[in-house]
């Protein structure tokens, strides 16, 4: 990040991205923001990130090291490829940060971030799968099949700005929550989106969706101050997610 970027976020929200973004919440007291820029769609959350009211004053940053990392108010981890992004964390630094960052600050993962973020993966590539254990939740890799399965679904959404207008889930590749645990260290998890029955293209390869309590069904949950969508909300025009994770999960932790 250059010194004249980092004089124009000086006073706003820093959000991290895994590419990096940033915000500031309020003129006075800006909230920084950033996204891990290793690999993912990051550049299309850092640009939704600028696209979002400007009383929240947010500063996108894109974070390639601990040293950025350390800058921001919030991180998104973007969609793309899991053990990807979690080996070239490792191969910078960033997976241990990382993991601390988890502990004290707001993160938001997108699909392959989702996974990150998760407690278990139950299908990992072999070798394993790296995860950041913020989130007491299990998921299944490709949960709705290969990408000629991929498919949009529309989603009401608890918490939303206008949460009657459906937002439109793309779900591409997209990871499965196939259990939800709790932990007397951790708040409870609040489930804000399902999938409605029916939506899921029928594939060979996947168990239909026709259950009302099947926990693929859950979307989009938070947990504490973290975020975490199956689907990929920064490839719509709609903002409304990003508003929502800098209000819900990012300002209040900046407030308190």
């Amino acid at each position: 990040m250059s010194g004249t970027h980092h004089d124009k976020c000086e006073n706003k929200i820093r959000t991290t991205v895994e590419v990096s973004v940033e915000f500031r919440h309020g003129e006075e007291s800006p909230v920084g923001r950033g996204g891990q820029a290793l690999q993912g769609a990051f550049a299309e959350h850092e640009t939704a990130l600028r696209k979002i009211s400007s009383s929240l004053q947010v500063c996108p940053l894109l974070i390639r090291t601990p040293d950025d990392l350390a800058k921001c108010d919030g991180l998104i981890i973007p969609g793309g490829e899991s053990t990807t992004i979690a080996l070239l964390a490792k191969l910078a630094g960033l997976l241990e940060p990382l993991r601390d960052f988890t502990k004290t600050k707001p993160i938001w993962g997108t699909c392959a971030g989702a996974i990150l973020l998760a407690q278990t993966v139950e299908n990992p590539k072999k070798g394993g799968q790296e995860l950041l254990n913020g989130m007491t939740l299990s998921v299944a890799r490709n949960g709705w099949g290969p990408q000629v399965d991929s498919f949009e679904a529309p989603l009401i959404v608890e918490g939303l700005q206008n949460p009657l207008n459906t937002f439109t889930g793309i779900f591409i590749r997209a990871p499965v929550i196939t259990a939800i645990s709790s932990s007397p260290d951790q708040p409870p998890i609040r489930v804000i989106a399902r999938l409605p029955l029916g939506v899921v293209p029928k594939s060979e390869t996947t168990t239909p969706l026709d259950n009302e309590d099947d926990p693929r069904r859950i979307v989009a949950l938070q947990q504490g101050n973290h975020l975490l969508t199956t689907f990929h909300p920064e490839l719509t025009k709609d903002v409304r997610f990003h508003e929502y994770f800098v209000r819900a999960c990012v300002v209040p932790l900046l407030s308190s």
